[in-house]
């Protein structure tokens, strides 16, 4: 089978939504959508044809990612984009793929729910050391995700897909700090949020760290959809907070405004206890369902390493300000992310009083380390505590 120059089809399972070239380096060239199909067209993509191709930036893993250059190299890829294509698009979040025009696949050849396959970039980022080339094994070599955090997408013994991510730096604490999010939440008896579970992985000097793992909450019959690309669906002003644009998108789309400001209210109480700095437009998503085209509501709370102090050095912990702490998120100011809540008791102080065992796992400045984010985290919830009781703590000094 060969493929006719370098068009491909943009596919939703089995559906083409649009005839596109991409040059081999991953760019896009022209796109011809099939108008017939329009409703399964990327939602990020629809307003014009440059929304189009940020979405189909976005698809890339980041270049960011920590080890991707070393990664891309021994794979033989110029650039993310390169392994994209190569890899035609496929992701374990969604159902798009990329078909070259002229070949003779389906979804169910291709699709990386059902078929196995190895994550070689996900092996070669997260076991830096180690130099795994396990191409020949499996017809497709990576699975997409984003984020620039190492990640590597896996296959159990049942055949559920499971991520395991590592770290940044010598300290294992962004993977404590998602199992410390998975405790809150289960003390909480909130059930829409993602379970991370420790695991291993192989670090610097042939040791093995610490990691964490979660299974994927998407399927062949349920997919995600980022509010980076549903925010790409409608027009708001620059310097606009992006809660009320998303808002707005989300209930056009047939979620409640009950059901958006009680997940919300919880997920911004919940960010602000463990300091969770890094709840931008792709850690926050909707999901369908990819045949009916149905919204099923909000995709279950996921990644929320990148809390708890995790890049602050214990020295400076001693002058952290919490009434000024930055965030990626609707707004930038941590504290005013409490102003959107209209239920400031969807989360329960007492069931938020938290055990720190889990950091002694993690050698790096563990003794030291631990006591003072215990009290950090303690006068968050008293803060918390003092918002509950309508106090507007935004407004502090």
């Amino acid at each position: 089978m060969k493929k006719i120059g370098n068009e491909y089809y943009l596919m939703h399972k089995n559906i083409p939504v649009c005839l596109m070239e991409v040059s081999e380096d991953g760019r896009l060239g022209s796109c011809r959508r099939n108008e017939a199909q329009a409703e399964h067209f990327p939602l990020g993509g629809r307003m014009n044809d440059m929304k189009f191709h940020d979405w189909w930036k976005d698809r890339a893993i980041p270049k960011t990612r920590n080890g991707a250059k070393s990664a891309l190299q021994k794979l033989g890829y110029e650039s993310t984009n390169s392994a994209l294509v190569d890899n035609l698009a496929l992701s374990l979040s969604d159902c798009y793929w990329i078909k070259p025009r002229g070949e003779d696949l389906s979804w169910e050849d291709v699709n990386l729910f059902t078929n196995d396959f190895v994550d070689t970039f996900g092996e070669l980022t997260i076991n830096k050391d180690h130099v795994i080339d396990l191409r020949k094994k499996t017809r497709f070599q990576c699975a997409a995700s984003q984020g620039e955090l190492q990640k590597k997408w896996c296959i159990d013994e049942a055949g559920k897909r499971y991520m395991v991510k590592g770290n940044y730096g010598s300290s294992y604490q962004q993977s404590l700090n998602e199992i410390f999010a998975t405790a809150l939440h289960r003390q909480q008896g909130f059930d829409n949020y993602t379970e991370y579970i420790l695991t291993t992985v192989d670090v610097e000097g042939e040791v093995e760290g610490i990691g964490c793992m979660s299974y994927d909450f998407c399927s062949e019959n349920l997919e995600c959809i980022s509010a980076w690309e549903l925010l790409q669906t409608t027009k708001f002003k620059q310097n606009e907070s992006l809660y009320y644009p998303l808002k707005r998108v989300c209930m056009s789309l047939g979620i409640s405004d009950d059901e958006f400001t009680r997940f919300m209210d919880y997920e911004i109480m919940t960010d602000y206890l463990i300091s969770n700095t890094d709840r931008h437009m792709n850690n926050i998503s909707i999901v369908r369902n990819p045949d009916t085209l149905e919204i099923l509501g909000f995709a279950p709370i996921y990644d929320s390493g990148n809390s708890m102090f995790y890049n602050i050095p214990y020295l400076d912990l001693e002058h952290v300000k919490l009434s000024s702490i930055k965030t990626h998120s609707f707004i930038d100011k941590e504290s005013k992310l409490l102003s959107y809540v209209q239920d400031r008791n969807v989360v329960d102080i007492e069931k938020a009083i938290m055990s720190f065992d889990i950091y002694e796992k993690d050698l790096y400045e563990r003794q030291i380390r631990i006591p003072r984010l215990k009290q950090l985290y303690e006068q968050k919830l008293m803060k918390l505590e003092a918002f509950q009781k309508g106090r507007n703590i935004w407004k502090d000094v």
